[in-house]
Order: structure tokens, then C-alpha cells, then sequence
């Protein structure tokens, strides 16, 4: 395929991206740098166990979630490991690095939960960018992002206040649910192991694999092979938990096209 047919079919994708009203950097992709170049993300694929730094270049990258789940985790103390918040498609990631030049690897990184993709865009560019767009809406982009990342993290604090197990791992159920429902196509069925609930949820392997048999007995979801599907009677039982329904701030028309 010719370099030109390639930018123009990556344009094209650009432009009519599934997830492009729920990116809060909807105004990056795709705009024009001059007459005959535009802003393109790079597209990479994640496996599940995938580790993705977003400072480990010589030119900061910030990456948007365009599919899948990742889970940011961070180090604690005695080698252990803590999870922090799980970004679903829209979530950005990599604003600090970008601004602020300093190791943040040292401390936290971002894992594939199940097989995603990520958009990637040059941090350079995302500044120069940034400042065009003028102050306002340069605040209303970085505080949607802000906004978002600290729902997650607000996700992950409230599954850890539930006292009993089987409440632990309905809220991490319904927190990839709800992650997963802003993806196109998506129709309840998480790619996802007994580990990473026991690890999201913070209980031990056999402790999250007999809660999630109990709530398969009570028909609330269906487990297979490396999936979990969520019933709608799921939420039904355990719909009122504020984690259940945490909003998540999208692109706006001003926004996106500017």
C-alpha cells in the first residue's frame, strides 16, 4: 500500500472513530497540522499482562484507551503491588509525564487486563496543541481528563470499603461493566481472569473464585474459559452501589472541534 493511501485510510479511521465523542482528546486526533498533514495516533495492540509505561521515551507519549481494559498499578511497600484504578475506553493516560520531567515509572504502571488497543499521541504535540486552543477549553480539556482518572480511582476506593468478599467482587464486576458499556459493541461478556478480580477486588485467588461460583449459582453471571459474562441481574441485586453508576465526563462539540 502506497504512503499516501495509508495516511488516507488512518485519517478516514481518525475521523469516524467509534470512540471519538467519548476522547477527551477528540480535538487532537486528526486536526490539521498544515495543508497536507493532520495529528494521527499511533494504534497498538495490548495483550492482557501487558506492561505499558508512559514515560519511558525520549519524547513524552500520552496514550488513550480506544478498546479493552487496563489496570494501573502501583508499587507498595515490602515489593507488593496495590491497584490503583482500571481505565476502560476513553481513558487517558500520560499528562503528568508530559508536563512534569520526572521517572514516574519508579512508582506506577499500566497492565492489560484483556487483549485492547491504545491510541498514542506525541506529548510535544499535545502541548502545542493545548496552548492553541485557548485557556478555557485547554482547562475544560485537562480537567475531563483529571476528572476521569479520579473516578476510577474513586471506583477502586469504594470496592475496597465493602466489608464482605461477595460485595468486593460485585463492585469490580460492575466497575468493568460500566467501563466496558462506553465501547461499541460491547455486550456484557469480560475477557477476564479469577486473578484480576481477586486482584482488583484485593481478596485471595480462592476467595474471589468462590464468590463468583456463588453468584454464577445465583444465575447473576456466567463464567467460562478466561470470561466472565455479566447478567443483568447483576446489577439488579447490586445496582444501588454508587460504583455501579459513576459518571464519566466525554469530548463536547466545542471541543472536539476546535
Amino acid at each position: 500500500m502506497k504512503a499516501a493511501d495509508l495516511t488516507s485510510r488512518l485519517l478516514l479511521e481518525a475521523q469516524h472513530c467509534p470512540m471519538r465523542q467519548m476522547c477527551p482528546l477528540a480535538f487532537l486526533c486528526a486536526s490539521r497540522l498544515d495543508e497536507n498533514k493532520y495529528l494521527l495516533p499511533s494504534i497498538s495492540d495490548v495483550d492482557a499482562g501487558e506492561m505499558i509505561w508512559t514515560d519511558l521515551s525520549a519524547r513524552r507519549r500520552m496514550f488513550v484507551v480506544r478498546s479493552g481494559m487496563l489496570c494501573n498499578k502501583v508499587y507498595g511497600n515490602k515489593e507488593t503491588e496495590i491497584p490503583q484504578a482500571i481505565f476502560g475506553p476513553g481513558s487517558v493516560a500520560g499528562v503528568p509525564d508530559v508536563f512534569i520531567p520526572y521517572v514516574a515509572s519508579d512508582f506506577y504502571y499500566f497492565v492489560g487486563l484483556m487483549p485492547s488497543q491504545l491510541c498514542s499521541f506525541d506529548g510535544d504535540f499535545f502541548k502545542e496543541r493545548l496552548a492553541e486552543v485557548g485557556l478555557e477549553e485547554a482547562q475544560q480539556i485537562t480537567s475531563r481528563i483529571s476528572l476521569n482518572q479520579t473516578t476510577s480511582i474513586y471506583g477502586q476506593t469504594l470496592t475496597l470499603t465493602h466489608r464482605r468478599a461477595e460485595e468486593k467482587v460485585a463492585s469490580v464486576l460492575l466497575r468493568l461493566d460500566l467501563a466496558l458499556s462506553r465501547q461499541p459493541g460491547y455486550e456484557g461478556e469480560l475477557p477476564i481472569t479469577h486473578d484480576d478480580i481477586a486482584f482488583i477486588a484485593c481478596v485471595e485467588r480462592a476467595t474471589a473464585s468462590r464468590e463468583l461460583k456463588r453468584l454464577a449459582r445465583d444465575k447473576l453471571i456466567d463464567i467460562g474459559y478466561r470470561r466472565i459474562t455479566v447478567l443483568p441481574a447483576l446489577r439488579e441485586r447490586y445496582g444501588t452501589m454508587i460504583e455501579a453508576n459513576l459518571p464519566f465526563y466525554k469530548s463536547d462539540e466545542t471541543i472536539t472541534g476546535a
